[in-house]
């Protein structure tokens, strides 16, 4: 039987979801940087982090992302909000693509695969570096 999460688990997991409804696609280290600022009276690790972002996303309430820039970044993993990435590979701007070129897959394996998320990004130049 699993054990239930310690109130500092817990804390440190609220924490994590608030930080990244202000820091859009952070890493674990832009996270702690984030709770230090803003949560000065709240004793956090990059290992509490980490700890908290593994339980996140094995909740499915925070995805990874991958923007082949050798970290791994997160976001809050929100239907309302459903949406992809374009990154520049000379500047590193993120924009946001809000179509997703998987709702019909998705659709047509809903009776068969319950998907939890998705990951798309497309990389290139963006206006300023084209």
């Amino acid at each position: 039987m699993e054990n239930a999460p310690s109130l500092r688990n817990v804390k440190s997991q609220n924490a994590v979801l608030e930080a990244l409804h202000q820091v859009n696609h952070a890493t674990a280290s832009e996270i702690l940087d984030w709770l230090k600022v803003t949560q000065k009276n709240m004793k956090v690790s990059l290992t509490s982090v980490y700890r908290a972002l593994n339980h996140l996303v094995a909740t499915s309430q925070v995805k990874p992302l991958n923007f082949n820039d050798g970290q791994v970044r997160y976001e809050l993993n929100t239907h309302a909000m459903h949406h992809h990435h374009m990154i520049c590979t000379k500047c590193n701007l993120i924009q946001v693509l809000d179509l997703c070129p998987f709702d019909d897959i998705a659709d047509k394996v809903k009776d068969t695969f319950s998907i939890q998320y998705h990951n798309f990004e497309l990389f290139g130049l963006c206006g300023n570096c084209k």
